[in-house]
């Protein structure tokens, strides 16, 4: 569900309240007492954001002082939030990046996803992406890397973006609906929702990570908070190095199956197949390779007409990353 962002303000405001309140009763060590609620942005519920989810559930970022406050909503709003010091995270790389490039104090902290794991997922009858000229798309935020997925996919099937209309859905459930609704001729949906509708007989057109290899999601905070509290950024990252570890081992490959499966409301068959499909997008340590980075801002800066020149020192800062290993 979208909100306003004045009422978001306000719910944040409630949030990061409390948030002082426990401060005072927390010693300085993490998680020693009651947890800290920490808001964390989120573009919607699918399994590109699941290890935060999960982590949650299973009470892994609990163990780390932390109660963390899920809260979706578009990308824009979230990162207007961010700056304005209403949230404390959020985990859309995509729109945090076209924001540090436009002069936003912002950083990349951590790398959940190496690769995009959306499919350009169109109506049963819509066979070829040349099809969709002419025709709507839906997408989270045209500058987020959903949207800039999209773009990229049709110029690289000869279709000139600006033949396309770009409805702005603001999360992923949302898009998912609008297609089933035949609202949208074609959507961007990550697992399982690409999975469940290729099931539903939807065509599966392409895969954003063969024309768009950016990471969607990950953890962004402001460079403000990271040199105010290094601490809290400390702790988040800690909550998802064990809960990547966790969902990574082969050991516990059925219980996220299930977990999948019972979360998203589908068949095992095809929670199975969202997890492979996730989990091959997976950064093992919460780093991303230098020249894959530098190979991302090649293609904002073309896509965003950006003529500044960035180095990946420029979008993140993974010193309390590299502290953790």
């Amino acid at each position: 569900m979208s909100m306003s962002f004045a009422h978001l303000l306000t719910f944040l405001r409630r949030a990061t309240a409390v948030s002082i309140m426990l401060a005072f009763s927390v010693p300085t060590a993490w998680g020693a007492t009651s947890p800290a609620k920490i808001t964390i942005h989120i573009p919607g519920k699918s399994l590109a954001v699941m290890v935060l989810y999960f982590g949650k559930d299973k009470g892994l970022f609990f163990e780390e002082g932390i109660d963390a406050q899920l809260v979706a909503m578009s990308p824009p709003v979230a990162i207007a939030a961010l700056m304005a010091g209403e949230l404390d995270f959020s985990t859309t790389l995509g729109a945090a990046t076209a924001a540090i490039m436009r002069g936003s104090s912002l950083k990349r902290v951590f790398y959940v996803q190496h690769d995009p794991t959306f499919a350009l997922t169109a109506q049963p009858e819509v066979k070829a992406i040349r099809e969709l000229a002419g025709k709507v798309i839906g997408v989270n935020a045209p500058t987020d890397a959903m949207g800039m997925s999209a773009k990229m996919i049709l110029k690289g099937n000869g279709v000139d973006p600006s033949q396309v209309t770009f409805l702005s859905t603001q999360v992923t459930e949302n898009a998912y609906k609008a297609l089933l609704s035949r609202r949208i001729a074609a959507t961007l949906l990550p697992p399982p929702y690409a999975e469940e509708a290729e099931a539903r007989g939807y065509s599966r057109l392409a895969e954003a990570k063969d024309y768009a290899p950016l990471s969607t999601i990950g953890l962004v905070a402001s460079t403000q908070a990271l040199i105010k509290n290094p601490g809290k950024v400390q702790a988040v990252i800690r909550g998802l190095l064990k809960t990547m570890a966790y969902l990574q081992n082969p050991m516990n490959r059925q219980e996220m199956v299930q977990y999948i499966a019972g979360s998203f409301k589908v068949e095992p068959s095809i929670a199975e197949k969202a997890l492979a499909s996730m989990l091959a997008t997976y950064s093992r340590d919460g780093t991303k390779p230098r020249k894959a980075v530098e190979k991302e801002i090649e293609i904002y800066r073309e896509t965003l007409q950006v003529a500044k020149a960035f180095t990946p020192d420029d979008l993140e800062d993974l010193s309390i990353l590299k502290k953790l290993h």
